[in-house]
């Protein structure tokens, strides 16, 4: 089944930072690098250091990856209520 964004943000505009995210880790040409989980409820950076050198810089506006996860966490919190940002189901 395709990944798709969870039910509470439908209607809601996704912030850019989260989708080109979901587009990264939904990519299979960089699952060595960055990839969903086998339950598909989160994801992993396999590679981190490749993804701050190769990654990063392509998608957003530095290659730092603590900015990147410090990003990712604001968003984390504001769904709190929510299992994680994105589902596959």
């Amino acid at each position: 089944m395709d990944p798709k964004p969870l039910e509470c943000l439908q209607g809601t505009p996704i912030p850019p930072f989260l989708s080109k995210t979901f587009d990264l880790v939904d990519d299979p040409e960089l699952d060595q690098i960055i990839s969903w989980t086998d339950s598909g409820s989160s994801f992993v950076v396999w590679d981190p250091i490749e993804f701050a050198r190769r990654i990063l810089p392509k998608n957003f506006k530095h290659n730092n990856l603590s900015s990147f996860v410090r990003q990712l966490n604001t968003y984390v919190r504001m769904i709190c209520s929510s299992v994680s940002v994105f589902s596959r189901f």
